[in-house]
């Protein structure tokens, strides 16, 4: 009898036990005006724990859950309203949550997701694609600075480099990762200037420590601000163009960022053009086990001393800026002599006849990377761009005396933001994508990009970039390839975009030169609107600008099939990349 008693306890205990579940959610209860978090289970609210007091909050219940929400302590703030009345629902298969975002009712987005068509054999490069980018998934990144650091980040009112200690957590829904004496800095140029600041992350302090040195084999990653872009996703949606037509490109995602348990707002979080990128897609040969880098630069326009532009067009002539100015060094093949492969670059273009044969100009330059990449400028209206103000674009140079490169990069404002250039053929495009008050030279008159006179406007060249028009706005550029991608944009991330408006409203930061305007929801929504007539808006702007280019193109239909499958779908494996610099 005593033997069935205890067994009896035992079993008991087994099933009570095995009815304790977890729920846990990421919020910044302060930035909502409470106090903390509750979860509301089938009618009864439980104030949930903050072991460390940052934005992680948990609580164990012993039942089984049916519908639960989130509730913000000590306000009438909940998820029930947020989501028009509509609880979560418990997966009766399991004993935790994943880890749920407050205000967010989409954790994992694998059923939604939405591809568009792979027009070209997909690179090698590709294999070493990262799963910190994943598709379908928020990641959430809690940054830990000192409380002096904090107070100068937040009260500083003029640009100046910054290089913060910091520790941080990031979590996928999945799984929580802690950093320690990791580096926060900022990234970018102009857009430091926003109250919305860009960063970047750098784990390289510590190499000791693998799993403290490295976040899915990146050692280094970017948050970019999004400032201008209402519908936050015009970047990642162009480098998918750009993998559909296997071009090199850096991985991006969306991301949220706190800092010191504040709310700062939906980021891109990006890949960055560095040693690794190079050895990605342009495989440097080894010599000793040593790579043999080429050389890669960042073209930046620049002003002459009366304010007037000078963009980074490939001319050797650039009056009173100098071309480490408008030819940044990211990568060099000697460090003694680092800008000497773009001068050699400069050079050869602007002694290339402008009927050069298609081989002769083979032999040293890509010419269809170039085109592929040059196309994506002209249909998204890359207006900051190498065809516009000479801008966000690199060169790589292979190790001696090499083939050269071209690639853009940067396209958050593009696809209807402030372009000048809606309508008409690149010829148009080249002339008016430039405003009226910016088309100089220096203190000469506006010029055509060395790189349009001699590679596009080429006779042997012209059949080529018509050609591909032609099949890019046919097969890619157009609403039927590109809006189901959208609609899955617009579904999975809408409540983090309306999340960082309201973020805008509130960051402790500070804007550096005149303040911008913070848009209103409605404009969020109209940029993926079926309905919206206005070509600054996201999908309004593709119908228009893929209709005008197939007319002027002959393109007589829009198609949405890839020959070599689809971009950007679940990453189900990842390569290895163990270069650590």
């Amino acid at each position: 009898m005593n033997k069935l008693i205890f067994s009896l306890i035992v079993l008991a205990y087994i099933v009570n036990t095995s009815y304790a579940v977890y729920f846990k959610v990421l919020c910044a209860a302060q930035d909502y005006g409470g106090t903390g978090v509750s979860v509301n289970i089938d009618g009864t609210s439980h104030p949930m724990v903050s072991a460390n007091s940052d934005i992680l909050y948990e609580f164990t219940y012993d039942g089984v859950p049916n519908q639960y929400y989130y509730e913000i302590t000590g306000t009438t703030i909940n998820e029930l309203t947020l989501f028009n009345n509509t609880p979560r629902t418990w997966d009766s298969q399991s004993t935790t949550t994943l880890y749920e975002i407050f205000g967010r009712p989409i954790t994992i987005g694998d059923d939604i997701i939405a591809t568009i068509p792979r027009i070209r054999e997909p690179l090698p490069g590709y294999d070493k694609y990262s799963l910190l980018f994943q598709e379908g998934e928020m990641p959430v990144i809690s940054v830990h600075i000192s409380n002096a650091d904090y107070l100068q980040l937040t009260t500083m009112v003029k640009k100046q480099k910054i290089e913060y200690k910091m520790e941080f957590d990031l979590f996928t829904p999945y799984e929580k990762y802690h950093f320690t004496n990791a580096t926060l800095s900022f990234s970018g140029q102009g857009s430091v200037n926003q109250e919305k600041k860009p960063y970047k992350f750098d784990l390289s302090g510590n190499e000791e420590d693998k799993a403290n040195s490295e976040i899915f084999n990146r050692k280094e990653f970017k948050l970019r601000s999004l400032r201008f872009d209402e519908s936050y996703m015009k970047n990642k949606l162009i480098m998918d163009m750009a993998e559909s037509l296997a071009l090199p490109l850096t991985q991006t995602a969306a991301c949220r960022l706190y800092v010191n348990n504040k709310s700062f707002g939906l980021y891109e979080l990006s890949d960055m053009y560095k040693k690794k990128f190079v050895r990605r897609f342009f495989n440097p040969p080894k010599i000793s086990e040593e790579y043999v880098y080429g050389s890669l630069y960042k073209g930046v326009s620049q002003q002459n001393n009366a304010g007037n532009p000078i963009p980074a067009y490939l001319y050797p002539d650039f009056e009173d800026v100098t071309i480490s100015d408008l030819y940044e060094s990211v990568v060099a093949a000697d460090p003694t002599n680092a800008h000497a492969d773009i001068q050699k670059f400069i050079t050869w273009l602007n002694a290339l006849p402008e009927t050069a044969s298609k081989e002769e100009i083979e032999q040293k330059f890509d010419v269809d990377m170039f085109l592929k990449y040059i196309i994506l400028e002209y249909l998204s209206c890359h207006w900051d761009g190498y065809l516009g103000n000479g801008n966000n674009y690199f060169v790589y140079v292979e190790p001696n005396d090499g083939k050269y490169h071209f690639f853009s990069y940067d396209f958050d404002i593009t696809l209807g933001k402030w372009c000048k250039a809606i309508t008409g053929d690149i010829d148009t495009y080249v002339t008016e994508v430039v405003s009226v008050e910016d088309r100089f030279y220096g203190s000469q008159k506006q010029r055509k990009p060395v790189l349009y006179t001699k590679i596009i406007k080429n006779p042997n060249i012209t059949p080529l970039f018509n050609d591909l028009v032609k099949e890019i706005v046919g097969n890619l550029f157009n609403i039927d390839a590109l809006g189901p991608r959208l609609d899955y944009f617009y579904e999975f991330y809408k409540y983090d975009m309306y999340w960082d408006n309201d973020c805008l409203r509130n960051l402790p930061t500070h804007e550096f030169v005149k303040s911008q305007e913070i848009p209103e929801k409605t404009k969020i929504d109209a940029q993926y609107s079926d309905t919206s007539n206005d070509v600054e808006d996201l999908r309004s702007f593709i119908k228009s600008r893929s209709s005008n280019a197939a007319q002027l193109y002959g393109v007589t239909s829009f198609s949405a099939k890839g020959k070599f499958g689809e971009v950007g779908g679940k990453l189900m494996t990842i390569g290895k990349d163990t270069e650590s610099t």
